[in-house]
């Protein structure tokens, strides 16, 4: 049983977070159930505690109960329900197992966004103490290293250090870099914790001449994932920190859509703070170069037939849908697009942080068979996707289903057929 001084505190936070937009959300919806065929989870697992409608309606059972005459007189007549242990535990299945694609939103007839109502409802069990144990260690993590940066440092540079030998390999020269801590540089690059997002961006940083320096912070955000903006916002401070200190013009973030997404368009809206610099995708950047004629590519290099899968945070989420097509065109011809793709693509079943917490595995595993069946009918030998939780999970559909396909980052895809200067043969041609 929740005790009455919890339930008093998670009634504050409901009336807190709830705002016109929101009460529209939960007025307006007919339960019309268009949103069930729009859910990979639900067409998947037909378990009713995936269903948009249903996830919405846990909230809106909460609201009548304590926030409508109604529903605290005659709570019978409007489904009201009062916060119990049980609805607790409902919602925290329902809430966090959503990836947060905002398929369901595109095929509203009232567009209504199921993952803002769910933001609420992360609120709730984070003040109920029930928020995902996993992503709550992981935003503490970053919010440590951000306040004890100098512990990690020199641990930092070492590594980068010996990741410099792969980097002078790639491009033939022994003198390219990996600059760090560099004060006035023109480019702040936020990479993911871990090597592979570093090495092929430092290539096309090295190849296009640019001024740039690495950030010391990862572009991960858990707080976001968790629904705890108080940590989302702190993680997302020590890179503002860090590019305000080094004085660039530009923070370019990797391939990662939340992280993206947090720093371009969540950061500025949740502190109302106007940031003091350009933030842009590394997609963004290397399409630039290409436009530029910074980038030579060995255009026949890749036979096989390429598709592209839509990250929800890249595409319906952030509107990048012709960028990263025109990216794949610069490298090959030989592109074949998903059914359906774009606004109506499926999410492959991995966002949301679900890679991130085992509890979810079997769910996310088997709603990703929608993204397999659209894999296989385009019979693609290689899938580009600029987003890390895609990328993994498409990795774990592979195995699974047992596809025998490559999956690749957009960085990688570029530099592996890039032309070094050094090694420009006759037949290719400049983009």
């Amino acid at each position: 049983m929740v005790d009455i001084e919890t339930e008093k505190k998670l009634v504050k936070v409901l009336e807190n977070g709830i705002n016109r937009q929101l009460q529209y959300y939960l007025d307006v919806c007919t339960r019309c159930s268009i949103c069930k065929d729009a859910c990979h989870q639900y067409v998947t697992t037909k378990d009713v505690r995936y269903l948009p409608a249903y996830r919405a309606e846990l909230i809106r059972r909460i609201f009548k109960k304590y926030l409508t005459a109604e529903g605290k007189f005659i709570p019978s007549l409007g489904e009201a329900t009062e916060i119990n242990d049980r609805l607790l535990d409902d919602l925290f299945e329902s809430t966090y197992a959503c990836t947060g694609c905002r398929r369901c939103m595109y095929y509203c007839p009232f567009s209504i966004d199921t993952t803002w109502v769910l933001s609420l409802a992360k609120a709730i069990l984070i003040a109920a103490g029930k928020g995902s144990s996993i992503l709550t260690e992981l935003a503490d993590a970053s919010v440590m290293k951000g306040e004890n940066i100098a512990l990690f440092k020199d641990i930092i540079i070492d590594t980068l250090k010996d990741t410099e030998a792969q980097i002078q390999e790639k491009v033939k020269d022994p003198n390219a870099i990996i600059p760090i801590d560099k004060e006035g540089a023109e480019i702040l690059y936020v990479a993911l914790s871990g090597v592979h997002s570093i090495i092929p961006a430092a290539v096309i940083f090295h190849q296009a001449k640019a001024d740039w320096t690495l950030s010391m912070f990862e572009a991960a955000n858990y707080g976001y994932f968790l629904g705890d903006t108080e940590k989302a916002v702190k993680i997302a401070d020590r890179i503002v920190n860090e590019a305000k200190r080094l004085n660039v013009k530009e923070v370019v973030i990797t391939e990662c859509g939340h992280a993206y997404r947090v720093m371009q368009i969540l950061y500025e809206y949740w502190t109302k703070e106007k940031l003091p610099f350009k933030v842009t995708s590394i997609l963004e950047i290397m399409s630039r170069y290409f436009k530029e004629g910074k980038i030579k590519i060995d255009t026949g290099k890749i036979k096989d037939i390429v598709t592209y899968h839509d990250p929800c945070q890249f595409g319906r989420n952030a509107g990048f849908y012709d960028l990263p097509r025109e990216i794949i065109q610069y490298v090959t011809t030989n592109f074949r697009e998903l059914e359906p793709n774009r606004e109506k693509n499926w999410c492959c079943g991995g966002g949301g942080g679900l890679v991130a917490q085992p509890d979810f595995d079997e769910l996310r595993l088997e709603s990703g068979r929608k993204k397999v069946e659209q894999i296989k009918k385009s019979k693609a030998k290689i899938v580009i996707s600029p987003c890390e939780n895609c990328r993994l999970q498409l990795d774990n559909l592979n195995e699974k289903y047992e596809l025998g396909i490559t999956i690749s980052s957009m960085m990688d895809f570029v530099v592996d057929t890039m032309i070094i200067p050094e090694d420009e043969k006759e037949g290719t041609k400049e983009k």
